[in-house]
Protein backbone atom coordinates (compact mmCIF):
# COMPACT_ATOMS: atom_id res chain seq x y z
CA UNK A 1 0.00 0.00 0.00
CA UNK A 2 0.70 3.57 -0.56
CA UNK A 3 2.46 5.50 2.42
CA UNK A 4 -0.01 7.86 3.93
CA UNK A 5 0.98 10.91 5.88
CA UNK A 6 -1.32 13.24 8.03
CA UNK A 7 -1.68 16.82 8.53
CA UNK A 8 -4.32 16.84 11.29
CA UNK A 9 -7.15 13.78 9.93
CA UNK A 10 -6.83 14.94 6.77
CA UNK A 11 -4.72 12.20 5.01
CA UNK A 12 -2.01 13.21 2.28
CA UNK A 13 -0.37 11.32 -0.13
CA UNK A 14 3.06 13.54 -0.18
CA UNK A 15 5.20 14.03 -3.27
CA UNK A 16 7.69 12.08 -1.47
CA UNK A 17 5.55 9.00 -1.02
CA UNK A 18 3.46 9.22 -4.57
CA UNK A 19 5.11 5.75 -6.09
CA UNK A 20 5.38 6.32 -10.26
CA UNK A 21 4.87 2.53 -10.69
CA UNK A 22 1.62 2.52 -8.17
CA UNK A 23 -1.32 0.89 -10.21
CA UNK A 24 -4.35 -1.44 -9.58
CA UNK A 25 -2.92 -4.44 -10.76
CA UNK A 26 0.43 -4.06 -8.83
CA UNK A 27 -1.81 -3.33 -5.51
CA UNK A 28 -5.17 -4.98 -5.79
CA UNK A 29 -6.11 -4.15 -2.17
CA UNK A 30 -5.64 -0.47 -2.58
CA UNK A 31 -8.44 1.86 -1.75
CA UNK A 32 -11.15 2.47 -4.67
CA UNK A 33 -12.73 5.68 -3.70
CA UNK A 34 -15.90 6.11 -3.98
CA UNK A 35 -15.91 10.09 -5.42
CA UNK A 36 -12.99 11.94 -6.91
CA UNK A 37 -12.07 15.06 -7.04
CA UNK A 38 -10.06 16.60 -9.34
CA UNK A 39 -9.10 20.37 -8.77
CA UNK A 40 -9.56 21.58 -5.57
CA UNK A 41 -10.09 25.43 -5.45
CA UNK A 42 -13.71 26.92 -5.65
CA UNK A 43 -15.46 24.39 -7.07
CA UNK A 44 -13.83 21.22 -5.61
CA UNK A 45 -14.07 22.36 -1.86
CA UNK A 46 -17.60 23.63 -2.64
CA UNK A 47 -18.61 20.14 -3.68
CA UNK A 48 -17.06 18.75 -0.86
CA UNK A 49 -18.67 20.67 1.80
CA UNK A 50 -21.74 19.55 -0.16
CA UNK A 51 -21.08 15.80 0.05
CA UNK A 52 -19.99 16.28 3.39
CA UNK A 53 -23.41 17.66 4.46
CA UNK A 54 -25.13 14.89 2.33
CA UNK A 55 -25.68 11.18 3.53
CA UNK A 56 -22.34 11.17 1.11
CA UNK A 57 -20.51 12.26 4.32
CA UNK A 58 -18.99 8.53 4.74
CA UNK A 59 -17.71 8.31 1.59
CA UNK A 60 -14.43 7.88 0.30
CA UNK A 61 -13.46 10.59 -1.35
CA UNK A 62 -10.50 11.48 -2.65
CA UNK A 63 -8.98 15.04 -3.56
CA UNK A 64 -6.34 15.74 -5.93
CA UNK A 65 -4.68 19.31 -6.94
CA UNK A 66 -1.10 20.45 -7.66
CA UNK A 67 -1.04 23.20 -5.17
CA UNK A 68 -1.29 22.40 -0.72
CA UNK A 69 -4.73 25.34 -1.01
CA UNK A 70 -2.85 27.41 1.67
CA UNK A 71 -2.35 30.93 -0.49
CA UNK A 72 -4.49 33.69 -0.44
CA UNK A 73 -4.87 33.35 -4.78
CA UNK A 74 -7.84 34.92 -5.05
CA UNK A 75 -11.01 37.81 -4.43
CA UNK A 76 -14.40 36.27 -4.86
CA UNK A 77 -17.33 38.01 -4.16
CA UNK A 78 -21.50 37.38 -5.10
CA UNK A 79 -24.57 38.71 -4.19
CA UNK A 80 -27.31 37.37 -1.85
CA UNK A 81 -29.94 37.41 1.68
CA UNK A 82 -27.81 36.20 3.46
CA UNK A 83 -23.79 34.89 3.33
CA UNK A 84 -24.00 30.99 1.37
CA UNK A 85 -23.68 27.94 3.36
CA UNK A 86 -20.06 27.87 2.40
CA UNK A 87 -18.53 31.30 3.18
CA UNK A 88 -16.19 31.18 5.54
CA UNK A 89 -17.62 31.91 9.13
CA UNK A 90 -14.04 32.11 11.14
CA UNK A 91 -13.20 35.28 9.78
CA UNK A 92 -15.19 38.82 9.90
CA UNK A 93 -17.62 39.23 7.20
CA UNK A 94 -17.31 41.96 4.55
CA UNK A 95 -20.46 42.82 3.00
CA UNK A 96 -22.09 45.99 1.69
CA UNK A 97 -25.42 47.21 1.23
CA UNK A 98 -24.99 48.97 -1.65
CA UNK A 99 -23.42 48.99 -5.17
CA UNK A 100 -22.09 51.38 -8.21
CA UNK A 101 -21.22 52.39 -11.31
CA UNK A 102 -19.44 55.43 -12.36
CA UNK A 103 -19.38 56.74 -15.85
CA UNK A 104 -16.69 59.78 -15.75
CA UNK A 105 -17.40 61.61 -12.50
CA UNK A 106 -20.82 60.57 -12.69
CA UNK A 107 -21.51 57.82 -9.82
CA UNK A 108 -24.74 55.48 -10.06
CA UNK A 109 -25.29 54.52 -6.57
CA UNK A 110 -28.17 52.02 -5.94
CA UNK A 111 -29.16 50.43 -2.23
CA UNK A 112 -28.92 46.81 -2.49
CA UNK A 113 -32.55 46.39 -0.10
CA UNK A 114 -32.85 42.85 1.11
CA UNK A 115 -29.22 41.89 -0.72
CA UNK A 116 -25.78 42.26 0.29
CA UNK A 117 -22.66 42.28 -1.81
CA UNK A 118 -20.60 39.62 -0.11
CA UNK A 119 -16.84 39.00 -0.51
CA UNK A 120 -15.06 36.53 0.44
CA UNK A 121 -10.69 35.92 0.39
CA UNK A 122 -9.95 32.61 -0.86
CA UNK A 123 -7.34 31.21 1.56
CA UNK A 124 -9.94 31.77 4.00
CA UNK A 125 -12.35 29.68 2.14
CA UNK A 126 -9.64 27.31 1.83
CA UNK A 127 -8.49 26.92 5.25
CA UNK A 128 -12.06 26.30 6.09
CA UNK A 129 -13.38 23.83 3.79
CA UNK A 130 -9.12 21.76 4.84
CA UNK A 131 -10.62 21.71 8.61
CA UNK A 132 -14.09 20.65 7.78
CA UNK A 133 -12.07 17.81 5.65
CA UNK A 134 -9.78 16.86 8.54
CA UNK A 135 -12.74 16.05 10.59
CA UNK A 136 -13.84 13.13 8.22
CA UNK A 137 -10.95 10.16 8.14
CA UNK A 138 -12.54 8.99 4.81
CA UNK A 139 -11.05 12.61 2.70
CA UNK A 140 -7.82 12.18 1.24
CA UNK A 141 -5.48 15.08 -0.23
CA UNK A 142 -3.10 14.04 -2.60
CA UNK A 143 -1.23 16.45 -3.87
CA UNK A 144 -0.08 16.20 -7.39
CA UNK A 145 -0.90 17.13 -11.25
CA UNK A 146 -3.82 15.55 -13.15
CA UNK A 147 -2.66 14.08 -16.71
CA UNK A 148 -5.63 12.33 -17.61
CA UNK A 149 -9.17 11.02 -16.25
CA UNK A 150 -10.39 7.75 -18.28
CA UNK A 151 -13.78 6.21 -18.14
CA UNK A 152 -13.23 2.58 -17.45
CA UNK A 153 -15.49 -0.49 -18.90
CA UNK A 154 -16.80 -1.48 -15.46
CA UNK A 155 -18.48 2.11 -15.12
CA UNK A 156 -15.62 3.58 -12.74
CA UNK A 157 -12.96 6.16 -13.51
CA UNK A 158 -8.93 6.15 -12.93
CA UNK A 159 -7.46 9.26 -12.86
CA UNK A 160 -3.76 9.07 -13.90
CA UNK A 161 -1.42 11.85 -12.36
CA UNK A 162 1.93 12.99 -14.22
CA UNK A 163 4.04 11.27 -11.76
CA UNK A 164 2.63 8.02 -12.79
CA UNK A 165 0.15 7.23 -10.17
CA UNK A 166 -2.94 6.10 -11.31
CA UNK A 167 -6.21 6.90 -8.76
CA UNK A 168 -9.30 4.35 -9.51
CA UNK A 169 -12.54 5.56 -8.43
CA UNK A 170 -16.64 5.58 -9.08
CA UNK A 171 -17.41 8.98 -10.28
CA UNK A 172 -14.82 11.94 -10.71
CA UNK A 173 -15.52 15.64 -10.59
CA UNK A 174 -13.09 17.72 -12.21
CA UNK A 175 -12.54 21.34 -12.71
CA UNK A 176 -9.55 21.24 -14.31
CA UNK A 177 -9.34 22.15 -17.85
CA UNK A 178 -7.36 18.88 -19.14
CA UNK A 179 -7.82 19.08 -22.88
CA UNK A 180 -10.75 21.88 -23.11
CA UNK A 181 -9.32 24.38 -26.05
CA UNK A 182 -11.63 27.69 -26.54
CA UNK A 183 -12.17 29.17 -29.97
CA UNK A 184 -9.18 31.86 -30.73
CA UNK A 185 -11.68 34.79 -31.10
CA UNK A 186 -13.51 34.57 -27.65
CA UNK A 187 -13.47 37.16 -25.57
CA UNK A 188 -11.97 37.33 -22.41
CA UNK A 189 -12.04 39.17 -19.51
CA UNK A 190 -8.40 39.41 -18.18
CA UNK A 191 -7.64 41.04 -14.84
CA UNK A 192 -5.31 42.57 -13.00
CA UNK A 193 -6.43 43.51 -9.29
CA UNK A 194 -3.57 45.08 -6.39
CA UNK A 195 -5.20 45.33 -2.66
CA UNK A 196 -3.76 48.67 -1.34
CA UNK A 197 -2.74 50.82 1.76
CA UNK A 198 -2.60 54.49 1.13
CA UNK A 199 -1.08 56.86 3.55
CA UNK A 200 -4.20 59.30 3.40
CA UNK A 201 -7.89 58.56 3.37
CA UNK A 202 -8.30 57.77 -0.12
CA UNK A 203 -11.97 55.88 -0.45
CA UNK A 204 -15.77 55.56 0.70
CA UNK A 205 -15.80 52.31 2.38
CA UNK A 206 -19.78 52.27 2.08
CA UNK A 207 -19.89 51.14 -1.42
CA UNK A 208 -17.87 49.28 -3.75
CA UNK A 209 -17.33 50.58 -7.45
CA UNK A 210 -18.47 47.21 -10.10
CA UNK A 211 -17.35 49.12 -12.90
CA UNK A 212 -16.14 52.54 -13.37
CA UNK A 213 -15.34 53.65 -17.07
CA UNK A 214 -12.92 57.17 -15.59
CA UNK A 215 -13.26 59.12 -19.30
CA UNK A 216 -16.82 57.86 -20.08
CA UNK A 217 -15.76 55.57 -22.56
CA UNK A 218 -15.37 51.73 -23.76
CA UNK A 219 -13.03 52.17 -26.67
CA UNK A 220 -10.16 50.23 -25.21
CA UNK A 221 -12.56 47.32 -23.82
CA UNK A 222 -11.81 48.75 -19.78
CA UNK A 223 -12.74 49.74 -16.75
CA UNK A 224 -11.68 49.52 -13.32
CA UNK A 225 -13.83 48.07 -10.08
CA UNK A 226 -12.89 49.38 -6.62
CA UNK A 227 -13.86 47.17 -3.04
CA UNK A 228 -13.01 49.94 -0.45
CA UNK A 229 -12.53 47.45 3.15
CA UNK A 230 -11.56 50.68 4.54
CA UNK A 231 -10.65 54.66 4.45
CA UNK A 232 -7.52 53.66 3.24
CA UNK A 233 -7.36 49.82 2.37
CA UNK A 234 -8.83 48.76 -0.85
CA UNK A 235 -8.53 46.28 -3.76
CA UNK A 236 -8.48 47.78 -6.96
CA UNK A 237 -8.72 46.24 -10.37
CA UNK A 238 -8.42 47.10 -14.17
CA UNK A 239 -9.91 44.89 -16.32
CA UNK A 240 -10.05 44.35 -19.71
CA UNK A 241 -12.32 42.49 -22.62
CA UNK A 242 -10.02 41.01 -25.23
CA UNK A 243 -9.84 38.29 -27.57
CA UNK A 244 -6.28 38.83 -27.98
CA UNK A 245 -3.27 38.07 -25.36
CA UNK A 246 -1.79 40.84 -23.27
CA UNK A 247 1.19 41.11 -20.99
CA UNK A 248 1.28 41.17 -16.95
CA UNK A 249 3.44 44.44 -18.00
CA UNK A 250 0.66 46.26 -19.96
CA UNK A 251 -2.08 45.40 -17.05
CA UNK A 252 0.16 47.05 -14.18
CA UNK A 253 1.08 50.03 -16.44
CA UNK A 254 -3.12 50.82 -16.58
CA UNK A 255 -3.18 50.25 -13.13
CA UNK A 256 -0.41 52.02 -11.67
CA UNK A 257 -1.61 55.33 -14.65
CA UNK A 258 -5.31 54.86 -13.14
CA UNK A 259 -4.13 54.94 -9.32
CA UNK A 260 -2.02 58.13 -9.86
CA UNK A 261 -4.70 60.06 -11.43
CA UNK A 262 -7.01 58.82 -9.23
CA UNK A 263 -5.27 59.03 -6.38
CA UNK A 264 -3.31 62.04 -4.68
CA UNK A 265 -1.55 60.27 -1.74
CA UNK A 266 1.46 57.09 -1.78
CA UNK A 267 0.21 53.86 -1.58
CA UNK A 268 1.52 50.61 -0.61
CA UNK A 269 0.68 47.05 -2.09
CA UNK A 270 -0.74 44.41 -0.18
CA UNK A 271 -2.02 41.84 -2.14
CA UNK A 272 -1.82 40.56 -6.05
CA UNK A 273 -4.33 38.75 -8.04
CA UNK A 274 -4.63 38.21 -11.74
CA UNK A 275 -6.17 36.02 -14.49
CA UNK A 276 -7.89 35.50 -17.45
CA UNK A 277 -11.78 34.43 -17.60
CA UNK A 278 -13.60 33.52 -21.33
CA UNK A 279 -16.59 35.13 -21.87
CA UNK A 280 -18.66 32.68 -23.75
CA UNK A 281 -22.11 31.45 -23.52
CA UNK A 282 -20.54 27.72 -25.78
CA UNK A 283 -18.99 26.65 -22.48
CA UNK A 284 -21.27 23.73 -20.96
CA UNK A 285 -19.38 20.83 -19.63
CA UNK A 286 -20.47 18.05 -21.48
CA UNK A 287 -18.89 14.93 -21.88
CA UNK A 288 -19.04 11.40 -22.98
CA UNK A 289 -19.76 9.75 -19.69
CA UNK A 290 -21.87 10.15 -17.13
CA UNK A 291 -19.03 9.27 -14.24
CA UNK A 292 -17.06 11.97 -15.32
CA UNK A 293 -18.39 15.24 -14.54
CA UNK A 294 -17.13 18.62 -15.24
CA UNK A 295 -17.56 21.46 -12.48
CA UNK A 296 -16.78 25.14 -11.97
CA UNK A 297 -15.72 27.58 -15.05
CA UNK A 298 -15.19 24.55 -17.21
CA UNK A 299 -19.06 22.92 -16.54
CA UNK A 300 -20.63 26.54 -17.70
CA UNK A 301 -20.59 28.17 -14.31
CA UNK A 302 -19.28 31.46 -15.49
CA UNK A 303 -21.81 34.17 -16.03
CA UNK A 304 -20.70 35.33 -19.67
CA UNK A 305 -22.22 38.87 -20.10
CA UNK A 306 -20.03 39.61 -16.51
CA UNK A 307 -17.45 36.78 -15.43
CA UNK A 308 -18.69 36.29 -12.07
CA UNK A 309 -18.50 32.48 -10.84
CA UNK A 310 -18.67 31.73 -7.45
CA UNK A 311 -22.01 31.90 -6.47
CA UNK A 312 -23.21 29.67 -9.66
CA UNK A 313 -20.52 27.43 -8.23
CA UNK A 314 -22.09 26.96 -4.92
CA UNK A 315 -25.74 26.64 -7.12
CA UNK A 316 -23.83 23.87 -9.22
CA UNK A 317 -22.64 21.87 -6.71
CA UNK A 318 -25.47 21.72 -4.13
CA UNK A 319 -27.50 20.58 -7.29
CA UNK A 320 -25.62 18.03 -8.15
CA UNK A 321 -25.49 15.99 -4.67
CA UNK A 322 -28.97 16.38 -4.81
CA UNK A 323 -29.36 14.44 -7.87
CA UNK A 324 -26.41 11.84 -6.82
CA UNK A 325 -28.99 11.75 -3.09
CA UNK A 326 -31.91 11.14 -5.40
CA UNK A 327 -29.94 8.64 -7.61
CA UNK A 328 -30.38 10.35 -10.51
CA UNK A 329 -28.88 11.00 -13.70
CA UNK A 330 -26.14 13.52 -12.65
CA UNK A 331 -26.34 16.29 -15.65
CA UNK A 332 -23.46 17.77 -17.33
CA UNK A 333 -22.96 21.15 -16.67
CA UNK A 334 -24.47 23.91 -15.20
CA UNK A 335 -28.07 24.28 -16.63
CA UNK A 336 -28.86 27.85 -17.64
CA UNK A 337 -32.03 29.03 -19.22
CA UNK A 338 -31.71 29.44 -22.54
CA UNK A 339 -33.10 33.32 -22.51
CA UNK A 340 -30.33 34.18 -20.46
CA UNK A 341 -27.98 32.27 -22.73
CA UNK A 342 -29.79 34.89 -25.72
CA UNK A 343 -29.33 38.16 -23.39
CA UNK A 344 -25.59 37.13 -22.83
CA UNK A 345 -24.70 36.47 -26.78
CA UNK A 346 -26.50 40.22 -27.68
CA UNK A 347 -24.17 41.82 -24.88
CA UNK A 348 -21.09 39.81 -26.23
CA UNK A 349 -21.79 40.91 -29.57
CA UNK A 350 -21.79 44.39 -28.50
CA UNK A 351 -18.78 44.07 -26.52
CA UNK A 352 -16.83 42.33 -29.50
CA UNK A 353 -17.98 44.76 -32.14
CA UNK A 354 -19.44 47.83 -30.74
CA UNK A 355 -17.50 48.40 -27.23
CA UNK A 356 -17.88 52.42 -27.45
CA UNK A 357 -21.71 51.33 -26.88
CA UNK A 358 -21.32 49.81 -23.53
CA UNK A 359 -21.06 52.38 -20.81
CA UNK A 360 -24.23 53.52 -21.70
CA UNK A 361 -25.57 50.33 -21.44
CA UNK A 362 -24.33 49.69 -17.78
CA UNK A 363 -25.56 53.16 -16.85
CA UNK A 364 -29.14 52.65 -17.86
CA UNK A 365 -29.09 49.32 -16.65
CA UNK A 366 -28.33 50.67 -12.73
CA UNK A 367 -30.06 53.83 -13.45
CA UNK A 368 -33.07 52.61 -14.32
CA UNK A 369 -33.84 49.99 -12.24
CA UNK A 370 -33.52 48.92 -8.08
CA UNK A 371 -30.35 47.94 -7.16
CA UNK A 372 -31.40 44.57 -6.35
CA UNK A 373 -33.68 43.92 -9.49
CA UNK A 374 -30.39 43.96 -11.68
CA UNK A 375 -28.32 41.85 -9.30
CA UNK A 376 -31.28 39.42 -9.27
CA UNK A 377 -31.01 39.59 -13.03
CA UNK A 378 -27.38 39.14 -13.57
CA UNK A 379 -27.59 36.03 -11.42
CA UNK A 380 -30.40 34.98 -13.83
CA UNK A 381 -33.07 34.46 -11.04
CA UNK A 382 -35.94 36.98 -12.40
CA UNK A 383 -38.76 35.63 -13.97
CA UNK A 384 -39.18 36.19 -17.77
CA UNK A 385 -41.52 39.56 -16.69
CA UNK A 386 -39.06 41.16 -14.67
CA UNK A 387 -36.50 40.26 -17.33
CA UNK A 388 -38.84 42.45 -19.62
CA UNK A 389 -39.52 45.13 -17.47
CA UNK A 390 -35.78 45.74 -17.30
CA UNK A 391 -35.11 45.33 -21.13
CA UNK A 392 -37.93 48.03 -21.59
CA UNK A 393 -36.30 50.78 -20.36
CA UNK A 394 -33.33 50.16 -22.18
CA UNK A 395 -32.43 52.39 -25.55
CA UNK A 396 -32.95 49.89 -27.94
CA UNK A 397 -30.62 51.06 -31.16
CA UNK A 398 -27.69 49.21 -29.89
CA UNK A 399 -29.65 46.01 -29.41
CA UNK A 400 -31.56 45.98 -32.48
CA UNK A 401 -27.69 46.31 -34.18
CA UNK A 402 -26.54 43.37 -32.09
CA UNK A 403 -29.80 40.83 -32.94
CA UNK A 404 -29.59 41.68 -37.02
CA UNK A 405 -25.84 40.80 -36.68
CA UNK A 406 -26.50 37.78 -33.91
CA UNK A 407 -24.15 35.25 -33.40
CA UNK A 408 -23.02 32.88 -30.46
CA UNK A 409 -19.93 33.62 -28.61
Amino acid sequence: MLDEVSEGNLRYFSKQQQLSAFSHEQHPTMTRYDYIICGFGCAGMSLLYQLLQSPFKNARIALIDESNKKANDRTWCYWAKEPVATHPKSTELIAWDAVQVQVGEHKIVKQLDRLRYFHIRSSDFYKEILLLAEKHENVTFIQAKVNTIENLVDQSTAVHLENGMVIYGGKTFNSIPLNQQLESNTLKQVFLGWKIKTDQTAFDPSVPTLMHFPNGKFTANEFFYILPFNESTALVEYTLYTTQETTLEKLKEKLVSYLSTTLTCSYEILFQEQGAIPMSTKIQGKTSSKNIIDIGSIAGCIKPSTGYTFYDIQKHSEALVQQLVKEEHVFKGWMRKSRFEFYDNILLNIAKKWPESLPSIFAQMFQKNQGQQVLRFLHEETSLWEDLQILARFKFGIFIKSLLHYEKN
